[in-house]
């Protein structure tokens, strides 16, 4: 979190045919009361901006492959994506929960946990050791072996 506002940064990307298509990172709109709640609030907006490619696409006559792969480099916020159970300590992020839940439900999602090494939005929002910031790096730039690795996860290339 900003030491000022106390509002957590984010930042994710969406992947088309393995290439970087949106990517975003900046403060949250509202401070966060957990981890929990700044890792959906996240995942909330890749997941619309994943639709929106989405919609796109099929807009043009391209067929999009379902579900789509939604990664979060927090398991605890992935167990609550893949679980329908809101506890008391997290209600107070039940409405992003059951946005991401429907659509996973639905089959348009699926959320899958990556570790924050191989998760290239982190070039955003953390300051990574020089081989891993050299690796997101050259994602990003179109300098690594894209059909490889491509943003998703790099173990399934």
């Amino acid at each position: 979190p900003d030491n000022e506002d106390r509002r957590s940064t984010s930042s994710w990307t969406v992947t088309v045919n393995k290439a970087p298509t949106v990517v975003r990172a900046g403060a949250q709109n509202s401070v966060a009361l957990s981890t929990t709640e700044a890792e959906s609030a996240a995942a909330t907006s890749c997941a619309q901006d994943m639709l929106s490619q989405m919609r796109l696409l099929e807009s043009i006559g391209l067929r999009v492959k379902k579900p789509m792969k939604l990664f979060c480099d927090n398991a605890g916020a992935c167990e609550l994506f893949n679980n329908w159970n809101v506890t008391g300590r997290t209600r107070h992020v039940a409405t992003k929960l059951a946005f991401i839940r429907e659509l996973k439900e639905e089959g348009t999602i699926s959320i899958h946990w990556l570790s924050g090494e191989l998760m290239p939005s982190d070039l955003g929002t953390k300051n990574l050791a020089r081989p891993v910031f050299e690796r997101h790096t050259q994602f990003y730039t179109g300098r690594d072996d894209l059909m490889r690795y491509g943003g998703a996860n790099p173990q399934e290339g």
